[in-house]
């Protein structure tokens, strides 16, 4: 291979590592071009650090959005609760009800926590692991080294793709209970009737149940 054909694949992966660098960046578009721009010409040096100060921002949001949807839950569980208090609806949340569904949103949130953490160590990086697995490719290895990267580039995805679905399950689930909240408080209130708020308490326990599975699940494989 030529000097030439050397430069030239030097240019392809910089301007790959470039377009990698700007859209995981979180930064303001002046600096996420400036970081691209860097990355051309420095990618063997740039482009990892670039990438794995992005991939902890990002992760750093995800856990702390996480922590603010169980807070929600917990508090609209319980003023929930209090509107129920000696009216003839108590039933439909009683305190029983909220501490099950506090307990699984406390699991769950662990649990993102747990994987989140994992996913910060060396080996769990996806960007690395589809460049493995690029880089395998052009270098003509065995059909062996080539599946071998795509199966943990595959297992690696599959994580995070497990985590931001625990993300957005509970980020939903806050939003369904906070819904369930007003509308009891409103008809405490108000005075009016609970109608359709049965069809909210299926919802909220079939979120719950999902949640549920989900963890026993996790716990079953780690037994």
């Amino acid at each position: 291979m030529s000097l030439r054909d050397l430069a030239l694949l030097y240019l392809i992966a910089g301007l790959a590592c470039a377009v990698a660098v700007y859209r995981s960046s979180t930064d303001t578009r002046p600096r996420a071009v400036a970081s691209a721009a860097l990355a051309v010409p420095l990618w063997p040096l740039w482009a990892p650090i670039a990438l794995t100060t992005a991939q902890r921002a990002g992760s750093g949001h995800l856990v702390a959005a996480t922590a603010d949807a169980a807070a929600r839950v917990q508090r609209a569980l319980r003023e929930g609760v209090e509107a129920c208090a000696g009216t003839s609806y108590e039933s439909l949340l009683s305190r029983e009800a909220a501490s099950r569904i506090d307990a699984e949103v406390t699991r769950a949130a662990a649990r993102h926590t747990e994987l989140d953490a994992l996913l910060r160590r060396e080996g769990f990086d996806a960007v690395a692991a589809a460049a493995r697995v690029a880089e395998l490719e052009r270098a003509g290895a065995s059909l062996r080294a080539i599946a071998t990267a795509r199966l943990h580039q595959d297992n690696v995805k599959r994580l995070h793709g497990m985590r931001d679905r625990d993300a957005r399950a509970l980020d939903e689930l806050a939003d369904l209970v906070q819904a369930l909240r007003t509308q009891l408080v409103l008809a405490r209130f108000a005075g009016s009737s609970v109608e359709g708020v049965g069809g909210i308490v299926t919802e909220v326990w079939a979120r719950v149940e999902g949640l549920g599975a989900a963890m026993d699940a996790h716990e079953d494989a780690e037994a």
